[in-house]
């Protein structure tokens, strides 16, 4: 997927250009609409090239407020669904002109093809005003036409996990080892029906996860979904959320999904996975059922055995 993250990261690159050259124009011409922000505070809709515009100098108005210096974001992966579209995510990181760093984030988001150019219809991040200042408040202007909708607390929570489950998922199609890594909080534990798996150093995550690789390409997978179906806080700093995994080669199940927890811890201002936990070890590839992938109690007899 080196071409999907290439087309990615060039597209990010020209939007912060604009963003720290104050270039409405530049920024707009990037932008499919209508356009989509979607943070975990609500979703806002970018109707008009004019909304574009006032979006883009809202966002530098804080960046200058907050004396912002500089200014990266950096692909963590990326992948085509189809040959006209790409669903990526993206760290961004901010620094004023102290040197001082703010809380990074991530973003995913959803890029079309118009044309010979790439333009994004849709970004998701997982970001929260009273986190991270940078939010652009221009839809309150005076005579603005954009819509804001408001997500609810439990809204709020999900979407927010979904986004992590989008970007380890994106991050396994595409072979992005890093991307997998930079998402954990080493020391990481797998928990299952055989025990807890401990993965203490990112050698040990990236062995992994090229055993995994190797699977995907043995079983032609061509698509992986975590759907989340429940996330709730602990405290400031923690969330654990349940989530279904459907492993795919086309249309079809490769194995039966299964239901998984994970739990998530926020460091400076990145929430990473500290723990999953799951009926079922590493995978049974020739699982033809739900019973045949789940890992089997070591006091259950076997088939023929009394």
């Amino acid at each position: 997927m080196i071409e999907a993250r290439r087309i990615y990261q060039d597209t990010l690159d020209a939007m912060t250009a604009a963003i720290l050259s104050r270039d409405p124009a530049g920024f707009a011409a990037h932008v499919f609409l209508p356009y989509e922000l979607r943070t975990v505070d609500g979703t806002i809709v970018c109707r008009t090239e004019q909304q574009a515009h006032t979006l883009l100098e809202s966002f530098a108005d804080q960046m200058r407020a907050l004396k912002i210096a500089r200014y990266e974001r950096v692909c963590d992966s990326a992948q085509f669904v189809g040959h006209d579209r790409i669903i990526g995510s993206h760290t961004s990181r901010a620094w004023d002109a102290k040197g001082t760093e703010h809380a990074p984030f991530l973003t995913r988001l959803g890029l079309y093809r118009v044309e010979d150019d790439w333009r994004v219809a849709r970004s998701e991040t997982a970001l929260r005003n009273a986190d991270w200042q940078l939010l652009p408040d221009w839809f309150k202007a005076q005579g603005s036409t954009a819509t804001l909708t408001e997500a609810t607390e439990a809204d709020t929570r999900l979407r927010l996990f979904q986004t992590i489950l989008d970007r380890i998922s994106a991050a396994f199609l595409s072979g992005d080892v890093d991307g997998w890594v930079n998402t954990l909080s080493l020391p990481c534990q797998l928990v299952t029906r055989q025990g807890t798996e401990s993965f203490e150093t990112a050698e040990d995550v990236r062995a992994d996860f090229a055993a995994y690789q190797r699977e995907f390409a043995e079983h032609g997978i061509t698509n992986i979904v975590r759907e989340a179906k429940t996330a709730e806080r602990i405290d400031e700093d923690l969330m654990t959320g349940t989530y279904t995994t459907h492993i795919l080669r086309g249309a079809q199940h490769v194995v039966p999904p299964w239901d998984a927890s994970m739990t998530l811890r926020c460091e400076n201002g990145l929430w990473r996975v500290t723990t999953v936990m799951r009926a079922i070890g590493h995978l049974n590839w020739g699982a033809l059922s739900p019973a045949d992938i789940e890992d089997i109690p070591q006091d259950t007899p076997l088939k023929g055995e009394d």
